[in-house]
């Protein structure tokens, strides 16, 4: 009867030891999820946007609808570089045509993903000063995801202006 209690107290120790590591598996599994949510919904917003129109501007202050997506796809490294212990290294298209533009987003897509499946749970957990305040890893790619929806939102407005309905929202 000892031996069973025994038994069973360290298989309870042991299965709460992994709740810390099996709770981090299953944030970045719903990150990721997220992030390849946001990567086919943006990539479908950018579609949208005529190639002679990458260059338009509600106001003239503001970003044009390629820059929007430039930037959206700069600030993704810019995460992750962060989050991986890096500098970030803000690349851009070859040109600001439709094609290239999607291409970098593309890319720049695909990249944080990949990074982001390979964080570590230490990684995850970890707070980091960003020009934000002190975030945890989780907070930061929360925040890549809630930027990349703010600029998404503000191209969809330019969309409108153009007289296109937007795609439809994907979560």
């Amino acid at each position: 009867m000892r031996r069973s209690k025994a038994w069973i107290s360290g298989i309870v120790l042991m299965t709460a030891a992994a709740l810390p590591a099996l709770a981090q598996t299953d944030s970045k599994a719903m990150l990721l999820k997220h992030l390849k949510t946001s990567r086919e919904f943006t990539l479908k917003v950018a579609e949208q946007m005529p190639e002679a129109s990458y260059d338009f501007k509600l106001t003239p202050p503001q970003m044009s609808f390629g820059e929007q997506m430039v930037h959206i796809s700069q600030a993704l490294g810019a995460f992750l570089a962060t989050l991986q212990g890096q500098k970030p290294a803000f690349g851009k298209p070859a040109s600001m045509t439709k094609k290239e533009v999607i291409a970098f987003m593309q890319k720049s897509f695909d990249s944080v993903i990949d990074g982001v499946s390979k964080l570590t749970p230490e990684q995850l957990s970890k707070t980091y000063a960003t020009d934000d305040g002190q975030m945890t890893g989780v907070e930061m790619v929360m925040s890549m995801l809630d930027h990349t929806t703010h600029h998404r939102a503000s191209a969809e407005m330019y969309l409108r202006a153009k007289g296109i309905t937007p795609t439809e929202y994907q979560f």
